[in-house]
């Protein structure tokens, strides 16, 4: 018989892809529990990828898993406390007396929402994360409204799996999926995914499902071409796709052959532990769920399949390693749940804050014209004047006028003086600390369609021309802004040294040559060569995440901008 919805849930747990980005988390997700924003939440949890090593989504579910077993058996605690002699006895008798990994599993409803992340594509939030960006939408002084904000309650109201057997719910956290839970059954055994049809021209670009007979899953394809789908029957008589939406939910049954299938067994004092050798492996090749996991499942799913799909999407792992893989996933049964109608709103680029938050106000049935500026977390002080069209306006204090020509973003800005930015123009100033570990602003001008990622030799942009070009006009060298020990061919724009730190925060001032080098004076140009400069990924690790937050908090409390309200538009 399946269990009612909305039952409790033991663990909520967000990923994160290293230590410091888990701290802020840990701050944000305890701030909302303590306020009861949660409910129905027992525990709530942060768990990093291992070693700072980015593991993917199937590697950090296992450490999420080998989190949440080991602390119900909470050996490690008891353990610490006894001399040597009586830790040998509480391990042998544990053997008979303690429960099994399977049996805390079977117990347990587990929400996993994977967030970790450098934000390459979304710079201007790299401290606070993807999960905690301001999105449009009601919130509390104390925690304003975030993309976890809007994304939780959909996942926490999904409704429990089969009766004894556990849950696990795995959810990407880079996304606002729009969509009733109440029309969903995970009342299924082993692996229960959410799908919804979608043109297969969309559809190449994610994830695929197969469907046979009663739910179940055939096959599951990674970015497979129209052509592809068509002949493996992806494609169904009305011309559509089912498409993975990133939401899937998994019993015990999975979970421990997830488990076995990467090594992860009890050691000696009864503790999940990794088998070194594959260990080592997740930490050097990572393991992709979508990608490593489920092209192993589905009723017609074969070694050779398997390999196929996960090697053409990135799988590094090799031949025999992925058919032990295969063998241990492969009679687990895999179904579906197709939701009629779900909206995908994208928040992972910077661009797409304005797209997706107009959309997202519009979807809450708010008055917005598309071309409206976004006004959040932001201070209108007398003499504030903002002309703009297709703009977002975060984390700002504004006592001047301030003009976007369009498609710009502007974030953690003192405007006290006229500002105007050209189109496209992208500005956030950051606090943090310097390399000596004093107190700076970065101040970051960019592109609205530079993404960090690219590398130079592939086109990689900066203030939205090729990013050498960008370096011939000011005068600078591959040595200015790049580690000597960097291969040229992984140089991109995350790693160059193109972000000045200043002392205080209206310092940006001195830098707005940069979004058009061509015109900027011989002393600005060697002004930059002689600043004190940082990348992205340093900057990811010296800004001042706490500052962030409580920055965003004060100017909430001062409601002096409503919030969400859209600005004036002149």
């Amino acid at each position: 018989m399946n269990p009612p919805p909305n039952l409790p849930w033991d663990y909520l747990i967000v990923t994160a892809s290293n230590d410091a980005q888990a701290r802020a988390y840990e701050s944000q997700l305890a701030l909302r529990h303590q306020l009861g924003a949660l409910p129905n939440v027992r525990s709530v949890l942060v768990v990093a990828d291992p070693e700072g090593k980015r593991v993917g989504s199937g590697g950090s579910t296992l450490c999420c898993l080998m989190e949440v077993v080991n602390r119900e058996l909470g050996v490690v605690g008891q353990a610490s406390r006894l001399s040597p002699s009586s830790q040998n006895q509480l391990v042998r008798d544990r053997r008979d007396a303690y429960p099994t990994a399977k049996d805390i599993l079977r117990k347990l409803r587990i929400l996993i929402i994977h967030a970790g992340g450098d934000s390459r594509r979304l710079p201007a939030y790299g401290p606070c994360g993807k999960i905690f960006i301001p999105v449009p939408g009601q919130g509390s002084p104390e925690l304003g409204c975030t993309l976890f904000d809007r994304i939780a309650p959909a996942f926490l109201n999904l409704p429990a799996g089969c009766a004894g057997q556990g849950q696990v719910v795995m959810a990407a956290g880079d996304a606002l999926i729009l969509f009733d839970p109440s029309y969903v059954s995970l009342a299924h055994p082993g692996l229960t995914a959410l799908t919804c049809p979608d043109t297969p021209e969309h559809a190449s670009k994610h994830g695929v499902f197969c469907a046979g007979t009663n739910g179940q899953v055939r096959l599951y394809l990674q970015k497979p071409g129209v052509t592809e789908q068509i002949q493996l029957g992806a494609v169904n008589a009305a011309g559509r796709t089912l498409l993975d939406i990133g939401v899937m939910s998994f019993d015990s049954t999975l979970a421990m052959a997830l488990l076995r299938a990467y090594g992860i067994t009890p050691g000696t004092d009864g503790q999940l532990v990794w088998a070194a050798d594959l260990k080592q492996e997740v930490l050097a090749r990572g393991v992709d769920f979508y990608r490593e996991i489920c092209c192993a499942m589905g009723s017609e799913a074969s070694a050779a399949h398997h390999f196929q799909q996960a090697r053409s999407a990135g799988c590094s792992w090799d031949e025999q390693a992925m058919g032990k893989i295969f063998t241990a996933l492969s009679g687990v049964p895999f179904h579906l749940e197709t939701i009629a109608e779900a909206r995908f709103l994208h928040f992972g680029t910077t661009r797409q804050l304005i797209t997706s938050g107009i959309t997202l106000r519009q979807h809450d049935q708010l008055p917005t014209i598309s071309d409206t500026p976004l006004c959040l977390d932001s201070q209108l002080r007398p003499g504030a004047e903002i002309s703009a069209t297709k703009a977002w306006i975060e984390g700002c204090r504004i006592a001047a006028p301030l003009r976007l020509v369009g498609n710009n973003v502007v974030i953690g800005v003192e405007v006290d003086q006229p500002l105007s930015l050209p189109e496209n123009a992208c500005l956030d100033v950051l606090s943090g600390q310097n390399r000596a570990g004093q107190p700076v602003w970065f101040v970051r001008a960019y592109g609205i369609g530079d993404t960090f990622k690219d590398p130079v030799a592939k086109g990689g942009t900066f203030c939205g021309r090729p990013l050498l070009d960008w370096m011939a006009a000011v005068g600078a060298e591959l040595a200015d802004l790049w580690d000597s020990t960097l291969p040229t061919e992984q140089c991109s724009l995350w790693d160059a040294r193109v972000i000045p730190a200043e002392a205080k925060a209206d310092g940006y001032r001195n830098w707005l040559w940069m979004f058009d080098p061509t015109l900027a004076t011989r002393e600005q140009k060697q002004s930059f060569l002689a600043a004190d400069r940082y990348s992205a990924a340093d900057i990811a690790v010296l800004a001042d995440q706490e500052a962030f937050f409580a920055h965003r908090q004060k100017l909430r409390r001062r409601e002096t901008c409503a919030r969400n309200a859209p600005a004036q538009s002149m």
